[in-house]
């Protein structure tokens, strides 16, 4: 309910003060609805009411919106617009107000309708030989999707908004159609957002080279000052954003520094957003266009420079570890970061992969990209306590020896766990407390381990029943050289009646004393899903296809 108990309007992205009248006309080519009101500050902020203005004017003839109301619900459904205008009024010192006026009309409700996602273009040119994953993220409160005889598949992904479903392997020369109720319509939609959050409906309005964010629910990027100027890319996984700084460059050594010099909007849909941003270089110009899909779990990226051709870069502020898989279009970090999560980034042409993980071509002028993460399912939340003994050993058990926190060697953070066998038990390890597991689910088991000794080292899940009785183990294994870390890394299936697992770094055997291993990072956690892994991200990006929605009847 708006302000003063005056119902609210929904007119799109717009939120205004419900109207008393709705003007309705019937007969020739269509219905038609024509609304009028006035927005004023007070009781607005100034910034709300300059943007209710400009978001009317913004409105595209032909548009098909959604219009929802408090008090007159009946009128509820889809509409294209006629056209709209606003009349901005300033009284210096005292109010500000927008009269404004639109002219729509009516397509049906959501009854009546179906919306038809046309999605435009075609897989992007790649020098990898790849088709690419045609995919779709209609609205979180969509139903009835259909693609004609074929299905597609179909992930869930999990964000500020809610969950979003996600089709996947959408068939080709197709047009989805779907069903959803009107307000329902904006869930997990793509939002730009101007200095002090607030959200930007149009794209000729003016947009701050600075405190701009663009969001899905998914993935928020926004500016930051750090490190010479960093886009502060934030996924979002186990109920929160998660945080990590790319810098672009447009040479060997050019940063773009604290700000942008410009920014402005290409396209700002509910489906998809395009932001440009510009850095004057005198003489010439280096642009970025950030593009965001609503459903995405990356933002996709194009650089330009005007003048004569150059190392064109992004890369991560504060290096990590991967395996350079260039040569497939795609990098990804070595090992999980804190969250869970692992880096990813590539491009649809050949690149350089840049030390601190990231894209680099030299003797360019272009420069096409796309960054994220390969996200744990389940929000990326590790089922076992403590699992990086930073702090101390709580939540952990050595079976067979002894167990100390060492803050040397180390493979991330500042501790780690050192086990000694005493020589003479049967398969002696460290291992966590238990934690609850559902028979039947798949889990992903990680650690990094090294032993004093080339030798064979388990990691070992162990398995019991709701009466803490044992049932099986599940092992992931490796001969290890000798004071080396080995990264283990595998799933494994909770067997029937599991009600309580644990994780356990194992030395196989009756090992001597002397098979003394430091273990780190040891999780046991739900696998990355099926389409959020690093090569997933990557097809999508390459067959990523602009979206326009268009109402039919059923």
């Amino acid at each position: 309910m708006g302000l003063f108990n005056w119902g609210d309007l929904q007119l799109g992205r717009i939120p205004l003060r419900e109207t008393f009248v709705a003007t309705e006309s019937g007969g020739g080519d269509g219905r038609g609805l024509d609304l009028e009101g006035q927005e004023s500050y007070p009781p607005l902020t100034r910034a709300q009411v300059i943007a209710r203005h400009d978001g009317i004017n913004s409105l595209i003839p032909g548009q098909i919106i959604p219009v929802t109301f408090t008090d007159k619900p009946e009128r509820n459904g889809y509409f294209t617009v006629k056209s709209s205008s606003s009349t901005y009024t300033e009284y210096l010192n005292d109010t500000v107000t927008a009269d404004w006026k639109v002219s729509l009309d009516r397509v049906g409700s959501d009854a009546e309708t179906d919306l038809q996602s046309r999605l435009t273009g075609a897989v992007r040119l790649n020098d990898f030989v790849l088709t690419g994953e045609r995919w779709h993220a209609p609205p979180i409160g969509h139903y009835g999707y259909y693609t004609g005889a074929t299905n597609p598949t179909l992930m869930t992904r999990t964000g500020a908004d809610g969950t979003i479903t996600v089709y996947r392997t959408v068939p080709a020369n197709t047009s989805p159609r779907w069903g959803c109720l009107p307000t329902s319509y904006l869930a997990g939609r793509v939002r730009v957002t101007t200095t002090g959050g607030q959200e930007v409906y149009g794209v000729d309005v003016p947009l701050a080279t600075t405190g701009w964010s663009l969001t899905n629910g998914l993935i928020n990027v926004t500016w930051s000052a750090t490190g010479g100027g960093s886009f502060d890319v934030q996924s979002y996984t186990g109920g929160a954003y998660r945080s990590k700084l790319w810098s672009p460059f447009y040479s060997s050594s050019g940063l773009v520094g604290g700000a942008w010099d410009a920014a402005t909007l290409l396209r700002n849909d509910p489906e998809m957003a395009i932001l440009r941003l510009v850095k004057a270089l005198n003489p010439g110009r280096f642009t970025i266009d950030l593009t965001l899909r609503r459903g995405s779990r990356i933002i996709e990226g194009y650089m330009q420079i005007g003048t004569a051709a150059d190392q064109l870069k992004i890369r991560l502020n504060t290096a990590e570890a991967f395996v350079d898989t260039s040569a497939q279009g795609y990098l990804t970090a070595t090992n999980d970061d804190s969250d869970g999560n692992r880096f990813a980034c590539g491009s649809a042409r050949t690149f350089i992969a840049h030390a601190n993980g990231g894209v680099q071509k030299n003797t360019t002028t272009t420069l096409d990209f796309w960054i994220g993460v390969s996200a744990a399912a389940g929000g990326g939340g590790t089922l076992n306590a403590n699992p990086d003994f930073d702090t101390n050993l709580t939540g952990w058990n050595a079976n067979g020896g002894t167990a100390v926190r060492v803050t040397t060697p180390v493979k991330v953070g500042v501790g780690a766990a050192q086990f000694t066998p005493n020589g003479v038990a049967q398969f002696p390890s460290i291992e966590s407390n238990p934690v609850p597991v559902t028979a039947g689910t798949i889990y992903r088991a990680s650690a990094w381990i090294r032993c004093a000794t080339a030798r064979a080292v388990d990691l070992n899940i162990n398995w019991f029943n709701n009466a803490a009785v044992y049932l099986s183990t599940s092992t992931l294994t490796n001969t290890l050289v000798a004071n080396t870390y080995t990264f283990y890394d595998g799933t494994v299936t909770a067997p029937a009646n599991a009600a309580t697992a644990t994780i356990a770094p194992t030395v196989a055997n009756f090992p001597p004393v002397t098979d003394v291993i430091v273990v780190d990072e040891v999780r046991l956690r739900l696998p990355v899903a099926s389409g959020d892994a690093a090569t997933d991200l990557r097809n999508q990006y390459l067959a990523a296809m602009p979206e326009a929605v268009y109402g039919v009847r059923r």
